[in-house]
């Protein structure tokens, strides 16, 4: 395996501590962590914002890819929710199945980010994924028109919250439950993507 740059040891270092230890970790910290001088980080990454961008962007697909699925769900003679909640969380849970340890450290940044920062324009990453979110929303909005768009907007929301949370807690779904033989996490993914295509069509109102 070749080794790994300095710039992406800082990044892998990065995501264990952001993920364990919250957004607040100082790029002091993150230095002394990956073993390296105190201007390491700094030669590399203008400021914390900028190696958080690097953080998300290490392992997150494009928007590219995000659209060409998109684009097969709704060339199908009849799109629905089920198909639309694929796409919704296909980005996240493929990143977790390919690398259940790795990945579910990338996915708790991604929660708390989410849960620590009021303000995201901050990252140039949000505002990319901002068309791709929106084409999501009006391909939902399309397959349940019955849905006032406020109600619609709460809903993908709700269904934003469940996924990224639960794809972040390490321990779920044990600490609900008596000890017992690990979820595979193809169950749990498959599992999720029914209940929040349950809360997309729900009836209303």
């Amino acid at each position: 395996m070749a080794k790994k740059s300095s710039r992406e040891h800082i990044v892998a270092v990065a995501t264990a501590l952001f993920a364990r230890r919250g957004l607040s970790v100082s790029l002091r910290e993150i230095n002394e962590a990956a073993g390296l001088s105190a201007a390491a980080v700094h030669y590399h990454f203008k400021n914390k914002n900028a190696l958080l961008d690097a953080v998300l962007r290490s392992r997150l697909r494009s928007c590219e890819s995000q659209q060409q699925r998109l684009n097969a769900a709704m060339a199908s003679s009849a799109p629905d929710v089920p198909a639309l909640v694929g796409v919704l969380t296909a980005p996240l849970s493929e990143i977790l199945l390919e690398d259940p340890e790795g990945g579910r450290d990338y996915v708790r940044v991604v929660a708390r980010l989410y849960a620590e920062q009021g303000d995201m324009a901050d990252y140039a990453l949000i505002a990319e994924f901002r068309e791709p979110v929106a084409e999501l929303m009006a391909a939902f909005a399309k397959v349940l028109p019955a849905l006032p768009p406020s109600v619609l907007r709460l809903r993908y929301g709700f269904a934003l919250e469940t996924m990224v949370n639960t794809l972040a807690c390490v321990n779920f779904p044990s600490h609900l439950s008596d000890p017992g033989p690990g979820e595979e996490l193809e169950t749990l993914v498959a599992e999720l993507r029914r209940f929040i295509a349950a809360g997309f069509t729900a009836a209303y109102p």
